[in-house]
């Protein structure tokens, strides 16, 4: 059946994808319904030049328009459903197969495609939204150490995130074996998670109602934040609507967290995105503990009371934080530079007197239990090309900012107030403490005070989340700087028309880096494949050399897993498969492999010409990890 009359192509290939989705569809509900979608899609090719009786293309949209339906709210399983849809597919089958032996079509479609057989009315009316019954829930499932060692935390993270919204809280470590708990939220029913994952013991916290709305609120602040079309006061009025809203739903005081008060718990009345999945825990009074905002979402920050080094570490990520904040944007000799006004102590007048040397430091003192070490030289450099040198003594203003338990003064020239919306980035970062975005989307940067040699640690997996929008399928070719990539299609997260990302200077170990940034639709992207990387150093990392490459029409925005990377094309076009050997090389990987490994092949593939790249999601993890490494 390989070729067959009639212009129909390749059906035992489709027929054969879509039994195999829908097998998958039990035990992966959302991969089960991506590929389903796919291979509807290719029957839907494939026949759309027949002359199949009209039935037969409304039934085949009503089904496309049901798995549509289901992916975007959450790929729910039910077990009617997978029926109804092997009864639909079967029925679809026939018909499209009876198509190459008769033209007498007039009874078939009307028996097989009746609009009255049970599996046409449930897919109908899931196309029609009439019949998804969404209830989202906060699960529970506990992970014994006995049952870690034969699955992996990550291969669970992975199926579990098929499943909905997950993360790995972690209990203990004993002899590198772990013990913890997932915390899931999804529309799948208990019932279908036992059986899907019987080694794990679940068990259903709360019925989360708000799920869909939190969703919905959380895709609507930043458009309406960033409306310049609707008028000042009407704008004003729904956003402070909005706000109120938000906050009385999703967030909650910085103290309810804790079982008791504590003077050793900072900011108790801040707040702090709402977490349904989390129990309020006894603090050690050793600690301290204090909200911080780093990389668009809030962590639970904590320091040993009694180290002098006063490391932090990181508890327990709350979730993104999606509000607007009032800023202090202060103008300086390295840039302009923003913090939250919640996290500033004050502005002060000052003069040389004000100040305290200190093994080389300067120090301010403007409160008793206040001592900020005076930042002559910031972190950060926000402009490229601008001149900078370290402040002079001539000092006349500071202002005082607490970050992580610590304050700092820092000088500045002028000050204005803004507002803006923190935007998101994968994992905390060590060059940036935070990307806001104004009204007019423009970047404003509030650099990271603290020590720059570690990283907060943090506790526990962070948050898996899945994707919302309609699975692709194919690949995208794209040529960047001379090299040709071929990318599965599922692993594009946006296309979009080509923009210059931003740069920013920092120090590390007192060198200066240049760390490069793109910012779209609320999130940041700081890793990008540069010309550098591809051309092993012979051009500039600078953005405007890169363009000078070859004109550029597209930025890609790639992720999966967590895992984003920004390319810039010249030119990019979609295939629904791989062209021949001859003219792609697959960057094949393994979980054994090292870094260094991977970093000799992505050398190799340099040295090739006129080969493009095939980066699929079998080896996109390590491509991240070895592209990280070589960016470093």
């Amino acid at each position: 059946m390989a070729r067959l009359d009639k212009g129909l192509i390749d059906l035992s290939l489709a027929i054969s994808s879509i039994e195999i989705a829908l097998h998958d569809y039990v035990y992966s509900p959302q991969r089960g319904l991506e590929k389903l979608q796919s291979a509807l899609l290719s029957l839907q090719k494939i026949s759309k030049l027949s002359t199949l009786h009209a039935f037969y293309h409304q039934r085949l949209n009503s089904f496309l328009a049901a798995v549509d339906g289901l992916l975007i709210s959450g790929s729910p399983y039910f077990s009617h459903y997978h029926s109804a849809f092997l009864s639909a597919a079967d029925a679809l089958s026939q018909v499209v197969i009876a198509a190459q032996f008769s033209d007498d079509l007039s009874r078939q479609p009307d028996r097989l495609l009746a609009i009255d057989r049970s599996c046409w009315a449930v897919v109908i009316s899931i196309a029609d939204e009439k019949d998804i019954s969404l209830v989202y829930r906060n699960y529970e499932a506990r992970l014994e150490a006995t049952q870690s060692n034969s699955v992996s935390v990550d291969a669970y993270l992975e199926a579990l995130a098929g499943a909905g919204r997950v993360s790995f809280q972690l209990d203990s470590v004993k002899d590198s074996v772990l013990s913890g708990r997932f915390l899931l939220i999804s529309v799948q029913s208990l019932s279908w998670l036992k059986r899907r994952f019987p080694s794990l013991q679940w068990q259903v916290l709360s019925v989360n109602e708000k799920e869909s709305l939190r969703v919905l609120c959380e895709l609507s602040f930043l458009p309406l934040f960033q409306n310049v079309n609707m008028s000042r006061d009407s704008r004003y009025r729904l956003l402070a609507l909005f706000e109120d809203r938000f906050k009385t739903l999703f967030y909650q005081d910085f103290g309810a967290l804790f079982s008791s008060s504590l003077a050793t718990v900072d900011k108790s009345g801040c707040l702090v995105p709402e977490t349904h999945s989390f129990t309020a825990f006894e603090p050690d009074e050793r600690l301290a503990y204090f909200p911080v905002r780093h990389g668009g979402s809030v962590y639970i920050g904590c320091r040993d009371l009694s180290e002098a080094a006063l490391k932090m570490t990181y508890m327990r990520c709350l979730g993104r934080d999606y509000l607007s904040y009032f800023l202090y944007e202060i103008d300086t000799s390295f840039g302009r530079f923003v913090f939250d006004q919640a996290e500033c102590v004050g502005r002060y007048d000052v003069s040389e007197g004000d100040f305290l040397t200190v093994g080389g430091c300067l120090w301010f003192h403007p409160e008793e239990d206040i001592r900020a070490e005076v930042f002559l030289n910031m972190p950060l450099i926000s402009r490229l090309d601008s001149s900078f040198c370290p402040m002079s003594l001539g000092v006349t203003q500071v202002l005082v900012v607490k970050q992580g338990g610590e304050y700092f003064a820092l000088p500045y020239f002028s000050i204005r107030e803004v507002e803006a919306v923190c935007s998101a980035m994968s994992a905390p970062r060590s060059w940036i403490k935070n990307i806001w975005l104004s009204q007019t989307g423009a970047s404003l940067l509030e650099p990271w005070l603290l020590s720059k040699n570690t990283l907060p640690e943090v506790h526990g997996w962070p948050e898996k989340n899945k994707s919302t929008y309609p699975s692709k399928n194919g690949y995208y070719f794209g040529k960047a700087y001379g090299r040709m990539f071929c990318i599965e299609a599922s692993l594009i997260f946006a296309l979009l028309p080509y923009k210059a990302t931003s740069s920013v200077t920092y120090f590390e170990d007192d060198k200066p880096c240049l760390a490069s940034f793109f910012t779209h639709d609320g999130r940041s992207f700081d890793r990008r494949v540069s010309a550098e990387l591809l051309h092993d150093g012979a051009s500039s990392v600078y953005e405007n050399a890169d363009s000078s490459v070859e004109k550029m029409s597209f930025s890609v925005i790639l992720e999966w897993m967590g895992e984003s990377i920004v390319f810039s094309f010249a030119s990019c076009d979609w295939f629904a498969s791989l062209p021949g050997v001859n003219h792609t090389w697959e960057l094949s990987s393994s979980s054994a492999e090292s870094v260094h490994g991977f970093e000799d092949k992505v050398s190799r593939f340099t040295s090739l010409q006129d080969v493009g790249l095939v980066i699929n999601k079998k080896n996109y993890l390590s491509f991240i990890a070895g592209f990280c490494h070589l960016h470093h």
